[in-house]
């Protein structure tokens, strides 16, 4: 598998809505993120999941989907609540409530020392009720890492994730880690991989057991008690901490069993545990417990107990344990508690000493079992665990009772009489503690155990009515017995506990069935026993229950059914010759038709079935066998036809061939580098690699030819399947602009309006309400050369055919594009220019480009003197401006104004037909921004020497109306890519520097 890297954002990127400000956690199901939502102004917590966990699981988005909808159910408390899911640029991003978080990971690595113990518990149980609430909606965690658990601001511990990976088929998580490489980097006894969470059944068993969370909820607790994850340093609790109580250890183990039946079986218990832990740790700790006392039967060489003495060897003990030995040694423990009862119990009299070896010692009891239990009582008293070894005694003199236990063994009891000087020396060799159990069955029965590996081991054969009495072969245990007989099936009986003696095992046995052997001719058809298949004949039927009536089908394709019944009787063997099957026969009537009225010679047909060829007639009838078959017609001026069918026992199959004719074949023919495309019938087409259009035969055929730079020649084509025929094309340009006469660029939608040589007044006259000084300096203007000037300002849709991209902030083809730099407006003017010229439409000297200010102005105005195009007052009913403007009275803001750019053409036009000179977007020009007009008379003005930035005209939607005047001018920086600012384009003399 080709390993995939899931890129996530960092912290300070933006992601739709949200702006990233800090990475909480990090896990193989995505980040956590600390965000603000823009819009909102609301801080929240987001989980990224990777878009290649749902390629991996595509069911993922809407089983997760549904688990968040029933969460609904869980009261406020522990579990984050999702407030949304939605996809952002190929992450899906889970939305939680807001507030501020820490994740557990977090504060841990940063924390100097481990969390305080009273925190740890107060976090566990908010964990216990949280999880508790899921689990009531069917809903667990299974992957409760630390990443997972956060910190609120008021400092309690909060959930997320609950119901995530429930919703991952395991499959498909199994495909996604294998195949996933997050960009992880840190500590790795402080990040929890995707195996080391995952509790043993899940990992192994692929089960998901509502249990599964008390071993992530364990594995929790140790990184939070200890200050690292148990995977690699695994250490007991109580050794790792130092001044950690011991009841953490039994208390972990509980959750950390590998079988999820020694776990927690609740919540309720959960919570019980935890606090007999705070009890623990309040109560002072005089004695060792239990627990010490246990470990103290770890099995050491005796040279170290004597060397080192008992409190070294005390640690050297804890030290053997790792993880699972720690499990081993609590679960020997609780056996222990229960075989043994207590071991710290001791009688009212004084305790017998045990020592070391024989030369101190008065009592040598020496044990033949593997372990054993014995109990000493009289002067004084003692009990003494025993694993297949000597024990050394030494007491007072006087007469004591000593018995000797262990599991599966008789109990020994005896008396001694012990003198303080001479030692008494005892061998104990315990027999087994057989017990007695009767098998009842069918004689000649024979019985077998079952053991745990499987396999059976024979015990004996019930040879009587009164069964098979067994008394000095099993021991108290579970087992499971086998019955086996030649005549009888073999039964499984369920597990008997023999754990007191006089237990009946009863085998209820089932008569073995009799047999059927089937035949039939020809061989192979297939047999049906009750409606189930069962294979080929010959075929021989063993497992037929007696004394109950079968059905019998045999079935071959091409032949008809044979039916019987039959009923045998116990161990009977019958046979079954079906003899000669009847074939199973169909009429199939065909009929060829072709297209048009043309029939083309017969003898170029070739006619096959089932890849037989067969003499061709335009209609026939053929009887063939029952099932499925295809006719195959061929011809070189058709396409082949091919038909399968099926035909069925005694009916009439009918099939229509209807012959598709190959198209003609037109070779076009065209002078010209031009880029030309074809349709046919008005559908787009493609040549085949030999140069050819395929035209449809026998018929009126519509050919288009579209050629750049000239006008589209369309022709029609009839004639037969296959002809080949050439085309050639004749040209005709494209007209260019005439002077005097408005113009549309053919492939472009901006159409361009004509402005004849003029002469006109720049600049606004000094009794101008609200005018600025840069617009002073008042200028007559001759212009002496006519121009095309666009109707409409450049749209988003012209502008991303020239430049193939869209910078708009508000989308949309009508609307005119907007966030254009000045650089970008030229760099538009060039390519249009360019391609009009290899078009050979542009007239000598022109070409496109921004208006100059002149050109702007004069235009705009379309002769009006007043301070607008449509008089001297205005309001956002003129045009997409703010507000209203009536001279030397008022200037403000009307509710008639709107946010953002409409599109072209929504206002009237002004007298020359131009469309949104005042409003709507600000549009470039090509002179740089000077404060004042020059002055005087001029021609063709243009300023491209002196100015910072270069000036906009006729301001836009988000300027009040005195902004946009006919005479209001601003200058801004080339590089400004605003919202507010676009562009229109005129066709126009080139401007010599």
């Amino acid at each position: 598998m080709v390993a995939e890297y899931n890129f996530l954002p960092r912290e300070g990127d933006s992601l739709g809505p949200y702006d990233l400000i800090k990475v909480l956690s990090t896990s193989i199901l995505g980040n956590f993120y600390l965000a603000t939502h823009r819009a909102q102004n609301e801080q929240v917590l987001i989980h990224l999941i990777p878009e290649s966990l749902l390629q991996a699981d595509p069911q993922f988005y809407s089983t997760y989907q549904t688990a968040i909808e029933q969460q609904k159910q869980v009261p406020k408390g522990p579990v984050l609540a999702v407030t949304e899911m939605t996809r952002i640029s190929g992450q899906l991003v889970v939305r939680y409530e807001g507030g501020h978080f820490q994740s557990v990971t977090e504060a841990v690595s940063q924390a100097r020392n481990p969390l305080p113990e009273e925190q740890v518990r107060r976090f566990l149980r908010s964990m216990a009720v949280g999880l508790s609430d899921g689990a009531k909606i069917g809903q667990g965690h299974c992957f409760l890492t630390p990443d997972f658990l956060f910190i609120d601001g008021t400092g309690e511990i909060r959930i997320a994730g609950i119901g995530l990976f429930e919703s991952i088929q395991y499959e498909a998580f199994e495909r996604f880690v294998s195949g996933a490489i997050m960009p992880i980097k840190g500590d790795k006894d402080k990040n929890f991989s995707a195996i080391e969470i995952l509790s043993p059944e899940i990992r192994n068993d692929k089960v998901r057991d509502p249990r599964s969370d008390f071993y992530c909820i364990g594995m929790c607790a140790y990184f939070m008690l200890i200050g690292h994850k148990p995977s690699r340093r695994w250490e007991i609790p109580s050794m790792a901490r130092k001044g950690l109580h011991g009841g953490w250890d039994l208390f972990l183990s509980h959750c950390l069993e590998p079988k999820p039946a020694d776990r927690f079986p609740h919540y309720r218990g959960f919570l019980r545990d935890l606090e007999n832990i705070e009890q623990l740790t309040n109560r002072p700790r005089k004695e060792s417990g239990q627990l010490m006392r246990i470990l103290e039967y770890i099995p050491l060489p005796k040279k170290l107990e004597e060397e080192w003495g008992m409190r070294p060897l005390l640690v050297l003990r804890l030290g053997m344990l790792g993880l699972a030995g720690l499990l081993a040694l609590l679960a020997a423990y609780l056996f222990l508690q229960i075989l043994f009862t207590d071991i710290s119990t001791q009688d009212a009299s004084l305790p017998i000493k045990k020592v070391a070896d024989q030369s101190s010692a008065n009592l040598i009891i020496e044990i033949g079992s593997p372990r054993a239990l014995v109990m000493v009582s009289g002067p004084e008293s003692g009990r003494f665990i025993v694993f297949g070894d000597t024990l050394f005694l030494q007491g007072r003199s006087g007469r004591y009772r000593v018995e000797v236990s262990a599991p599966q063994r008789k109990t020994e009891r005896f008396e001694i009489d012990l003198m303080a000087s001479e030692p008494v020396r005892k061998y104990v060799e315990l027999a087994f503690a057989f017990t007695s159990v009767r098998f009842e069955g069918v004689i000649g029965t024979e019985v077998y155990v079952e053991l745990e590996s499987g396999l059976p081991v024979y015990l004996g054969s019930i040879d009587s009515p009164d069964g098979l009495l067994l008394e000095d072969r099993l021991l108290g245990h579970d087992f499971t017995f086998l019955g086996r007989h030649p005549s009888y099936q073999t039964t499984r009986s369920e597990s008997v506990n023999l754990d007191q003696p006089g237990q009946r095992v009863q085998f209820r046995q089932t008569p073995l069935p009799s047999e059927l052997v089937l035949r039939s001719d020809p061989s192979g058809a297939s047999v049906y026993l009750d409606g189930v298949l069962v294979g080929l004949t010959p075929l021989r039927l063993e497992g037929l229950s007696p004394h109950q009536a079968h059905v019998v089908e045999l079935k071959k394709p091409g032949f008809r059914t044979v039916t019987q019944s039959f009923e045998l009787s116990l161990g009977e063997s019958r046979h079954f010759d079906a003899g000669k099957l009847v074939e199973r026969l169909g009429r199939v009537t065909y009929a060829v038709d072709f297209p048009g009225e043309w029939v083309p010679p017969l003898e170029f047909f070739a006619f096959s079935l089932n890849g037989d060829p067969l003499p061709f007639q335009r209609s026939g009838e053929i009887v063939l066998p029952e099932g499925n078959h295809t006719l195959h017609l061929e011809h070189p001026d058709y396409f082949p036809f091919k038909e399968d069918f099926l035909v069925e026992d005694d009916a009439v199959t009918s099939i229509s061939l209807a012959m598709q004719a190959r198209p003609m074949r037109v070779r076009p023919v065209v002078e010209t580098d031009s880029l030309v495309r074809f349709k046919v019938d008005d559908e787009a087409a493609e040549l085949t690699e030999d140069g050819f259009l395929l035209v449809p035969p026998l018929t009126s055929a519509k050919v288009e030819a579209i050629i750049r730079d000239f006008h589209s020649v369309i022709q029609r084509f009839e004639g037969q399947p296959n002809q080949e025929t050439e085309w050639r094309i004749p040209l005709k340009s494209l007209p260019s602009p005439e002077f005097g006469e408005d113009y549309s660029p053919p492939y472009f939608p901006m159409p361009m309006v004509w402005i004849e040589p003029s002469r006109f007044v720049m600049g606004s006259p000094i009794n101008e309400y609200r005018r600025l000084p840069n617009e002073d300096n008042r200028t007559t203007v001759r212009l002496e050369k006519g121009y095309w000037i666009g109707k409409f300002e450049i749209t988003q849709d012209t502008y991303t055919r020239v430049m193939g991209e869209n910078p708009s902030r508000f989308k949309g083809e009508s609307l005119p594009v907007d966030s254009v730099t000045w650089q970008q407006a030229n760099q538009f003017c060039e390519r249009l220019t360019e391609f009009e010229r290899n078009g050979q439409r542009l007239p000598e000297g022109y070409l496109y480009r921004l208006p100059t200010e002149a050109e702007w102005e004069y235009a705009a105005r379309a002769g009006t003197e007043s301070a607008f195009s449509f008089g001297d007052t205005g309001d956002p009913t003129m045009g997409n401006f703010h507000g209203f403007y009536t001279p030397g009275q008022s200037v403000g803001m009307a509710s008639e104004s709107s946010y953002g750019t409409r599109p072209i053409g929504s206002y009237p036009p002004n007298a020359f037909g131009l469309h949104d000179v005042h409003g709507n977007v600000a549009e470039w020009s090509l002179d740089r921004h000077w404060d004042r007009h020059p002055g005087g008379i001029v021609s063709d003005p243009h300023n491209d020497r002196r100015g910072r930035g270069y000036t906009i005209r006729g301001g836009s939607w988000q300027s009040t109306a005195d902004r946009v005047r006919s005479a209001a001018r601003e200058g801004v920086p080339a590089n400004a890519n605003r919202n507010t600012i676009g562009f229109r384009v005129v066709l126009a003399p080139a401007i010599v520097q």
